[in-house]
């Protein structure tokens, strides 16, 4: 019978462990890649979800400044904040249809002056200015109130100032009263306030009572016609009646 040999004994034995070494890496080497997709999967999960609540955040009608704040803010703008202004329209007769001028107010210098010719001065219109505008105010006498006022556009309020302008200083047609100072304030007049380049500049129209009529510039008298007064008697700015406009008959 032949003798066991050492070394062949020795050599099965080596082999086996090297394989079981062999065989022990490779676990180990799974494991780790294992471990390392599973955290590049949850990692992946967790930005997934970070995004979606992003783009729910958008649609709802906001951007978030900073993703997870808990104070999200709006970059959306108010449609109030940047809407138009609207531009008021004109009608055919160069009224205005909206209120685009609050120029008449109470107790005016119309209702105070002494004559109808006290404008102010420096306020009463010269006739030979370029007018873009007008706005017609009737007053109350007796306590100052409006009555009534119209708006009107370039092309009118420059037509009303060329027909006063050619008129004289009086209408020989129209009456002349002699009466009691506590009678001759009239009892309403009306106020055409010009927008100039200068600013607002007036004349003073006066139909009622028993002091003078017409119009007036604070410097120059025009008589009373009803060329002019057609132009901007109308609307609440259209007296019910007046002693010279009783005489006058076709205002």
């Amino acid at each position: 019978m032949p003798e066991n040999d050492p070394e062949q004994e020795l050599g099965p034995k080596i082999t086996a462990a090297l394989q079981d070494h062999a065989g022990l890496t490779g676990l180990q080497k799974t494991g780790l890649a294992h471990e390392a997709r599973r955290r590049v999967h949850k990692r992946r999960q967790t930005w997934s979800v970070a995004a979606a609540a992003v783009l729910v955040a958008a649609v709802a009608g906001g951007v978030w400044g900073v993703v997870g704040s808990e104070s999200p803010v709006s970059n959306t703008k108010s449609d109030a904040g940047t809407a138009p202004a609207a531009v008021p329209s004109r009608n055919a007769e160069g009224l205005a249809t909206s209120p685009v001028n609050t120029g008449c107010r109470p107790q005016a210098a119309i209702t105070q002056a002494p004559s109808p010719n006290a404008l102010p001065a420096g306020t009463g219109l010269d006739v030979n200015t370029p007018v873009t505008g007008l706005t017609a105010c009737r007053y109350s006498m007796s306590n100052g109130a409006v009555l009534g006022q119209q708006v009107f556009d370039a092309a009118v309020a420059q037509q009303v100032v060329d027909a006063i302008k050619v008129l004289p200083e009086r209408n020989p047609a129209l009456p002349v009263f002699k009466c009691a100072p506590q009678v001759a304030k009239p009892s309403e007049a009306i106020a055409l306030r010009f927008t100039t380049a200068a600013g607002i500049r007036e004349i003073w129209v006066h139909y009622d009572g028993c002091m003078s009529p017409g119009f007036f510039t604070g410097t120059k008298v025009y008589g009373l016609y009803s060329a002019p007064l057609k132009l901007f008697m109308v609307g609440n700015v259209r007296p019910t009646r007046g002693t010279y406009l009783d005489a006058l008959k076709d205002w």
